[in-house]
């Protein structure tokens, strides 16, 4: 018989490895994807793709109306699907009608015509990919992440194969909003093989009520999650044009595909874990303290990695042809780190069915992040102060959500400080290590500084981490791979 921490963890690994194979296979090829095609686009291709990915971002916020963790939260009943699914694909529709009409004011705003016809054609994902999205989010649900693989692999495949192959015959920008269109559409129909559920003409007005009442709490906190996250590209697409904009959309892309992405993955797998347990307070408690420490012992190493090793990399993947990119990928991998570590307290509040309350703490950071980040680019005029304005903000914005946190749900702020002990002191070791191997091979190829960086970086934080506390490090690796054996 598993205790309630062990089935937690076993849970929590279990999906977050899964979900983070299905991304990291797929982000695999989309790295490799990226690095060719920053060698076939121009800084201003990018520029522009960004222009339809920030409008995206937004709209996401809004796609589905917060329906997918609604039906995660909601009982499992046929006509709780049923309708889950009509109003979804009502919004998809609604969405790709809206923002077609939109886009010429899209446009003015970029002061870019070539906007336009690049997020008409972006928006077309909407109503794609609502027919499929109950199939996935009660992959979810039933927690089988092995199964939500499949589709999200296809989709990753899909883009990169797309992209890349329209990208070397001379389609431009347009490849990248292709390749966006085509995995959209493959990944709907693999996740109907994988999961052939066909809804029912079915549809409760009580259900759909209270499905929005939950949902709409989560569109609006998702709303203002995307202002956050996207202010920094509105200001430099609006102000600085497209290279500028597109150079800071490619610093962006590397955290984000680690980092990032990971704390998306905690956070998805999490939820429904969390939920399960939603009755039983402290054991809620318990176990949202102990995710601390798992997730910051994986994520501060890669964090500070990437912010080290930057230059080294950017020369080697990328040539001096993106160099400027190199202080925005140091600045927002400290971002993506500070996110990371921070992120799981919204789970925790959603669990406890007060989203509301993500609500208020993502209002606060805003009136923070928006003049902040304006001040710096009016004075710089500089994407990299705009990425460490990012970091400064998120940092203060973390350490406010915990607070908040321990304070509504009667946990010690000393307990959860403890959690991250282990990897901020192996953190410091590792970083002193890699600074000390770059310096001592500043004149070697940039490869063979990156590859001494990452090995020495791995031994040094793997020793310090042991040296903390090997009983402890024992205990977590027999929880993984007792999690990955699904036993």
């Amino acid at each position: 018989m598993e205790s309630g921490g062990t089935s937690f963890a076993k849970a929590t690994i279990r999906g977050t490895f899964w979900s983070y194979l299905s991304v990291y296979t797929g982000k695999l090829l989309v790295f490799i994807s990226t690095i060719i095609l920053a060698r076939l686009l121009s800084k201003a291709d990018f520029g522009v793709v960004g222009y339809a990915f920030i409008v995206t971002s937004f709209l996401d916020a809004l796609n589905g109306l917060g329906i997918g963790p609604a039906l995660i939260y909601h009982k499992d009943e046929p006509e709780t699907a049923d309708t889950a699914f009509w109003l979804g694909l009502a919004v998809g529709i609604g969405m790709f009608a809206v923002t077609w009409l939109a886009a010429p004011l899209i446009g003015a705003y970029f002061n870019d015509e070539r906007a336009i016809p690049v997020v008409r054609m972006m928006v077309l994902v909407y109503p794609i990919s609502a027919l499929g999205n109950v199939n996935a989010i009660y992959l979810a649900k039933k927690l089988d992440f092995r199964k939500k693989f499949i589709p999200e692999v296809s989709y990753a495949f899909a883009k990169g194969i797309s992209s890349v192959g329209m990208a070397a015959m001379g389609f431009g920008y347009w490849s990248q909003v292709w390749g966006q269109v085509i995995a959209n559409t493959v990944s709907v129909a693999v996740a109907k093989i994988v999961n052939p559920w066909k809804p029912s003409l079915r549809f409760s007005r009580k259900i759909a009520g209270s499905m929005l009442k939950y949902g709409l709490n989560i569109v609006l906190l998702d709303s203002l999650a995307n202002l956050l996250n996207n202010a920094d590209y509105l200001l430099i697409g609006h102000y600085l044009g497209a290279e500028a904009l597109g150079v800071y959309t490619l610093g962006f892309r590397i955290p984000d595909m680690v980092l990032t992405q990971f704390a998306r993955i905690v956070s998805e797998v999490i939820f429904p874990v969390y939920v399960k347990m939603k009755d039983n307070a402290q054991n809620l408690n318990r176990n949202f303290v102990r995710s601390l420490n798992y997730v910051s012992t994986i994520t501060i190493p890669i964090g500070l990695g990437i912010a080290l090793t930057a230059e080294p990399f950017v020369m080697t993947f990328f040539t001096d042809k993106w160099v400027e990119a190199i202080p925005v990928i140091r600045g927002i991998a400290i971002y993506a780190l500070l996110l990371s570590l921070f992120r799981n307290a919204g789970s925790f509040y959603k669990a406890q069915g007060k989203p509301e309350v993500l609500t208020y703490l993502t209002i606060a950071r805003l009136i923070i992040l928006l003049p902040a980040l304006w001040i710096a680019l009016m004075r710089t005029q500089s994407i990299t102060a705009v990425a460490w304005v990012q970091a400064g903000v998120a940092l203060i914005s973390g350490v406010m959500s915990l607070v908040v946190a321990a304070r509504m749900f009667q946990i010690k702020v000393k307990d959860i400080l403890v959690q991250y002990q282990p990897g901020i002191l192996s953190g410091l070791a590792m970083s002193a290590a890699v600074l000390g191997v770059l310096a001592l091979l500043r004149q070697a190829p940039a490869l063979a500084r990156l590859l001494a960086a990452v090995f020495s970086g791995m031994m040094v934080y793997g020793g310090a981490l042991w040296l903390q506390g090997p009983e402890r490090m024992r205990d977590t690796l027999g929880k993984i791979i007792s999690a990955l054996r699904g036993s």
